[in-house]
C-alpha cells in the first residue's frame, strides 16, 4: 500500500469516528417539556403529564409527594428566562408555558416514566438554601436570573452516596441526570414558601443521512485495509 493510499484511508478513517463521536447537530438540543395535564395538590399529591419525542411518540410522566399548587400549560408562565437561565449549549429551549408542579414541604418525591429515559433534564424555579437530595447523579446545565430573582447552585455528594444540590439566593435553571432513568426519587431538605420543577428530554434521536451511511461504510472498509496491511507485514 502507498504512502497517498495510506493517508487517503487515514483521513477517511478519521471522518467517520468523527462522525460516531459527534454529539448531533443543533437540532438534537431541543428538549421536549413535560405538559402537565392534570394535578391532586396535597401532603400525598400527584401530577401526570406527557413528553412528545420528535416521532410522534408519548412518554407517560407521573409525579408524587407532597404538591403545592401546580401550572397547568398555556395558563401562567413561571419560566421567565433572565438570559441562559434555561438554555445552554446542551438545551435550546426553555419550559416556556409547557406547566409546572410546585413544592413547599420537607419530603420524598418521586417522578415515574413510563419507559427508560436518557438526557432528562430538571428546570427549577427557585431552590434557594432548601435544596433537593437526588437519588441519581446530575449535572448543573444552566442558572440565572428568573421569577423569585437570582441565585446560583451548587453540588455536593453525600457520605451516603446521594447527590445534593443547594442553592444560593433564589437560583433558576436546568440540571441533568447522567443517567438513563425509569425512576427518579429526591428530598426536599425543609420547608419553604414553595419552589417549582418541571422535566424535559430530547426528542427521538435523529436517523443518520444516506451519507453518513456511506461515510461510515468507507470508514469500515478503511480499517479492514488497516488490519490486514499490519497482518501482511507482522
Amino acid at each position: 500500500m502507498n504512502l497517498t493510499t495510506k493517508t487517503a484511508l487515514s483521513a477517511i478513517a478519521a471522518a467517520v469516528l468523527g462522525t460516531l463521536g459527534s454529539p448531533g447537530s443543533a437540532s438534537a438540543a431541543e428538549v421536549s417539556w413535560t405538559q402537565w395535564t392534570s394535578a391532586v395538590a396535597g401532603n400525598n399529591g400527584r401530577a401526570f403529564g406527557q413528553m412528545v419525542a420528535d416521532d410522534g411518540s408519548s412518554i407517560s410522566v407521573s409525579y408524587s409527594g407532597q404538591l403545592a399548587f401546580w401550572d397547568a400549560p398555556g395558563s401562567n408562565s413561571f419560566w421567565q428566562d433572565g438570559g441562559g437561565t434555561y438554555t445552554s449549549a446542551a438545551v435550546d429551549n426553555g419550559p416556556g408555558d409547557s406547566g409546572m408542579v410546585a413544592l413547599s414541604r420537607l419530603g420524598t418525591r418521586t417522578l415515574t416514566f413510563s419507559q427508560s429515559v436518557g438526557n432528562v433534564f430538571f428546570a427549577l424555579i427557585g431552590l434557594n438554601a432548601v435544596g433537593y437530595e437526588f437519588d441519581q447523579d446530575f449535572t448543573i446545565e444552566s442558572s440565572g436570573p428568573g421569577h423569585l430573582g437570582s441565585g446560583s447552585f451548587s453540588k455536593q455528594i453525600t457520605a451516603d452516596g446521594k447527590y445534593r444540590l443547594t442553592g444560593s439566593g433564589e437560583p433558576h435553571g436546568v440540571i441533568r441526570f447522567v443517567d438513563p432513568v425509569t425512576t427518579i426519587r429526591w428530598t426536599s431538605l425543609a420547608d419553604e414558601q414553595w419552589n417549582g420543577f418541571t422535566v424535559g428530554t430530547y426528542g427521538a434521536a435523529p436517523v443518520p443521512e444516506s451519507s453518513t451511511w456511506a461515510l461510515m461504510g468507507l470508514g469500515l472498509f478503511a480499517m479492514g485495509c488497516f488490519r490486514r496491511r499490519r497482518c501482511a507485514t507482522a
